[in-house]
Order: C-alpha cells, then sequence, then structure tokens
C-alpha cells in the first residue's frame, strides 16, 4: 500500500468517525441547522481533499482530479442520466424553497464535496479496491464505503440509492470518466437538492421505486467489462 492509499484510508476512517460522533452528540433537529453543519463541514472537505492532492504528488502511480476521460457527448449523456434520475427524488421533496444566498452557498459547497468525494473513493480508494479485488468487486466495495460514508447526513432507509449512486460512478469511472468530470455530476446532483422544496420526502411511494429501478438498472448497464490493466487507473 502505498503513501496516496494510506491517505485516503485515514481520511475515510477519519470522516466516519467524526460522522458517527456527530450523531451521537449533535443529532439534527431541522434543515436551517443541517445547512449550517452542511457549510461547516466545507472547510474540514477542504483540508481532507488537500491532503489527498499533497500525498498524491510523491506517489508514483497518481491519480489526477483532471478532465481527460471520456468524450464531451458522452460524459453529457451520463450527466443528463444521473441528473434525470435523481430529479425524480428530489421532486418528492416539499416545504418552503431555499432563498437565493442559500442556495449560492450550498451549490458552491457542493462542488467542493464532488470534488473530494470523487477524490478519495473513486479515485485513491477504488484503485486499491479494484487491484485487491477486481474491478466488479472493486467497485461494489467502494459503493459499500460510500454508503456507510453518508451515516450522517441521511438516514439508513436511503443507503439503497446511495450504494446505486455509488455503483454507477465507479462504474464510469472504470468506464474511462475522468475524476474531474465524475465530480462536476456529482456536484451537480447535490445542488439540485436547493432548487426544490427544503424538506425532504416522507414516505416511500411509486416515484421513488421508479427512481431505485432506474438507479439500478443504470448500474447493471454500465458494470466494468474491462480488466484493471486498461481501465486507465
Amino acid at each position: 500500500m502505498n503513501s496516496l492509499h494510506r491517505a485516503g484510508w485515514a481520511v475515510f476512517v477519519s470522516y466516519l468517525f467524526i460522522g458517527l460522533a456527530l450523531n451521537r452528540f449533535f443529532p439534527f433537529r431541522d434543515m436551517d441547522q443541517w445547512f449550517r453543519i452542511f457549510l461547516s463541514g466545507t472547510l474540514l472537505r477542504l483540508t481532507a481533499l488537500s491532503i489527498l492532492l499533497w500525498s498524491e504528488r510523491s506517489c508514483d502511480r497518481p491519480v489526477r482530479l483532471d478532465f481527460q476521460g471520456m468524450s464531451g457527448p458522452k460524459i453529457s449523456a451520463h450527466a443528463a442520466a444521473m441528473l434525470g434520475l435523481w430529479s425524480l427524488l428530489l421532486t418528492q421533496a416539499h416545504g418552503e424553497p431555499w432563498g437565493l444566498g442559500e442556495r449560492v452557498l450550498g451549490v458552491a459547497a457542493c462542488l467542493i464535496v464532488g470534488g473530494f468525494e470523487e477524490m478519495l473513493f473513486r479515485g485513491v480508494l477504488l484503485r486499491d479496491l479494484a487491484e485487491r479485488l477486481g474491478m466488479a468487486r472493486g467497485a461494489l466495495a467502494s459503493a459499500f464505503l460510500f454508503t456507510i460514508f453518508h451515516t450522517r447526513p441521511q438516514a439508513v432507509a436511503a443507503w439503497p440509492h446511495i450504494f446505486l449512486t455509488g455503483a454507477v460512478f465507479a462504474n464510469l469511472r472504470l468506464r474511462g470518466a475522468s475524476l474531474g468530470q465524475l465530480a462536476l455530476i456529482h456536484g451537480a446532483v447535490d445542488s439540485m437538492f436547493f432548487f426544490y422544496g427544503k424538506e425532504p420526502m416522507t414516505g416511500y411511494g411509486p416515484i421513488y421505486y421508479l427512481f431505485l429501478a432506474g438507479l439500478f438498472l443504470y448500474a447493471a448497464v454500465t458494470a466494468p467489462r474491462r480488466s484493471i490493466e486498461t481501465a486507465g487507473l
């Protein structure tokens, strides 16, 4: 295990511990409190991303957060597919709309989330897992880690769609998408939250299961079919 992989696992474990501690001592009361905590976590995400980027500099096989991946039309189609699927879920939100200032700050924070989480999960950890377990199992393992990483903001009931979203992102990475491209899609998906009602959906109806089925099919269709040597990780 090289220094970049060690840094990635250290960041993951530290973040997971922090999330569990916050769940125990500072449970969410309302969306306004969630928003303040979300914004305050931006500095922590930037610090973690900086650690990964610094460790990457001394790695003999660097993990680049760049945009040299799929062609424009191809990655645009994947972006449209992911945004379209997630819009099904987010249309179930309700409550008062987010204010303009909240949207601006929220979108900026979401772009940082996209960069950090793609560098960690589809960059550092996916490479290590794919080398250890193979392409398919590595993608599933990274999706599992991505899921439990979200124990803080999302309830356990949301884990199925978080897992499938992580699997799709891992598959796209193994099919040639760059981390920068995935970071933009990830940030855009998260940003959509601020253009619907503040309160997330309650209950799971037909729209949710349509969304979940779409993610499952998307993950199945994009499952990696190349070897680790040709994946370009």
